[in-house]
């Protein structure tokens, strides 16, 4: 379907090949979404993020680096936002699962970290 159609008083062309439906309201997808962040610090708990995508509280998602030379990757979940109104892409986040060798890996790492 091709055509001029009027939006807003101006004229634009239509170049979709095929119509648009709308799904239901309750119907739920995901964005994937790759972004880089610095953590800031971490604790058993969760880590505090800086992230240069705002990010909403509440998402989830993946944390995936080396700790202490080796891999670690919980899940994690946006708590709240932390920082100054100037720099609020500081995420606080909770760790929502891990394996098991993430786990221990953390607690390691923290044993070895705190004095």
């Amino acid at each position: 379907m091709t055509g001029t159609m009027e939006s807003a008083g101006r004229d634009y062309q239509d170049r979709r090949r095929s119509p648009r439906v709308t799904l239901p309201q309750d119907e739920e997808c995901d964005l994937q979404l790759r972004t880089r962040v610095r953590v800031l610090d971490i604790s058993a708990t969760g880590a505090l993020v800086e992230s240069d995508v705002p990010l909403p509280v509440g998402v989830r998602g993946h944390l995936r680096f080396a700790l202490a030379g080796a891999a670690f990757s919980p899940t994690v979940q946006i708590r709240r936002r932390a920082g100054s109104a100037a720099r609020d892409l500081n995420l606080g986040t909770v760790f929502t699962s891990m394996d098991e060798t993430s786990r221990r890996r953390l607690e390691e790492f923290l044993r070895k970290a705190t004095p």
